[in-house]
């Protein structure tokens, strides 16, 4: 990497992780909150609910105005909202002005997604591996109510919240000082698209291909965060030991992020995550076979996490190979819409199929079904790949496809 690179890779770590431990830190001090604020159950964990809805939805236009004004303006809008709705948070006299400031964090972690990503798609070269390192900041990001916790039980729950304004502060400062060149301007791109007159808009079975089955990994996703961690605890016995060994099935699906996000700078992107989507099936069903709770049950999980969690930096490298420049941060606004909104379809799924069958073991069985969709969708955006790249090229007719295709 360069030096611009490191820079760019620098700041959009610091703010992934940022964005996931402030969207998280309230579910680390559900226990304070309602003894503070003498709240029932159902009302504190309903506070950030309007907050996780505004992450998704939020994406989408997020992604619109980075398009239009560049990446780092609004990295440096991300940072600044984000800071001022931790410190609104840290200052709630009461519980309807603190829902009131996880709307604003909400609104704040929103810009995060379309815009880091683009950063790193317009600036770098390798992008798989940019991309890896990338999810990894982000699976850090995870131990949001670990950290809220922890630091709960130091001083009390306000002070994860000014410390989470500090680090922002702090990342708008290293964003400000830090040398980032971008290789293409998406603004200048967009305006010579104008010029020339080249569509814009992408076949309507390669947004299908493209877009469907990042949904529906994103249900996935969450049923996973969801279902494992109980489901692998079982019923007691070394439970120190085995809530460990969770947290290493974790860790170990963010390093594979790393992984494969490398490994998919030197091979063909859309086939690689066809492959790990088709291989996430039998581990999918070997862990409900597995009953959970028992070490044979952690190594299938184990498998699973570095198989699923590792196709996230491919699905991000896919969207910067078929989008231009001009659409990429709104393509990726779309991407986190549909799957921070989607996604939590997986938690009352999870709880119904729970109660119905009396065990989480049936939501491998769904992941699996679900993973074999995404796999088949996978499968035929590959057979387009390679029908564009099979084409010829018409430089007097330019192609209607959303972007070029790259086949590294």
């Amino acid at each position: 990497m360069n030096r611009s690179e490191r820079s760019i890779l620098t700041v959009t770590s610091i703010g992934h992780a940022l964005c996931h431990w402030c969207a998280l830190l309230v579910t680390g001090i559900f226990a304070q909150l309602q003894a503070e604020f003498d709240l029932t159950g159902l009302q504190v964990t309903s506070l950030p609910v309007i907050g996780y809805v505004l992450m998704g939805a939020g994406a989408l236009p997020a992604g619109y105005f980075t398009d239009r004004f560049g990446p780092k303006p609004m990295l440096t809008i991300y940072f600044a909202s984000t800071a001022l709705s931790c410190v609104a948070a840290a200052l709630a006299p009461n519980a309807i002005a603190f829902a009131v400031a996880l709307i604003f964090v909400g609104a704040a972690v929103s810009l995060y997604h379309p815009t880091g990503l683009a950063m790193i798609s317009h600036g770098f070269e390798k992008r798989g591996q940019a991309m890896g390192i990338h999810g990894i900041a982000g699976s850090f990001g995870l131990c949001g109510g670990a950290i809220a916790g922890l630091l709960a039980n130091l001083w009390n729950w306000r002070l994860a919240y000014w410390v989470m304004a500090a680090v922002a502060m702090a990342s708008l400062v290293v964003l400000l000082i830090m040398p980032i060149a971008l290789r293409d301007d998406p603004r200048k791109d967009a305006k010579v698209e104008q010029s020339t007159a080249e569509p814009r808009r992408a076949p309507t079975l390669l947004l299908v291909l493209l877009f469907v089955p990042m949904m529906l990994t994103g249900i996935n996703y969450r049923a996973i965060m969801i279902a494992l961690p109980t489901y692998l605890s079982g019923d007691g016995g070394d439970s120190m030991l085995k809530s460990t060994l969770v947290i290493l099935v974790f860790l170990a699906g963010g390093a594979s992020q790393f992984l494969m996000g490398r490994y998919a700078d030197r091979t063909h992107p859309s086939k690689l995550y066809a492959n790990m989507m088709a291989a996430s099936i039998p581990l999918a069903l070997i862990l409900a076979w597995s009953g959970g709770g028992s070490y044979f049950a952690i190594g299938a999980a184990l498998a699973l996490a570095i198989v699923h969690f590792g196709t996230q930096p491919i699905e991000n490298l896919l969207i910067a190979e078929h989008t231009p420049p001009s659409l990429r941060s709104m393509s990726y606004g779309l991407k986190f819409t549909l799957t921070f909104g989607i996604g939590p379809v997986a938690v009352p799924l999870v709880g119904y199929l729970w109660d119905v069958t009396g065990t989480l073991a049936w939501t491998f069985v769904f992941f699996a079904g679900v993973a074999l969709i995404v796999a088949i969708l996978i499968m035929q955006l590959v057979k387009v790949v390679d029908a564009q790249s099979a084409a010829p090229i018409e430089p007097a007719h330019p192609s209607p496809c959303l972007g070029t295709v790259d086949q590294t």
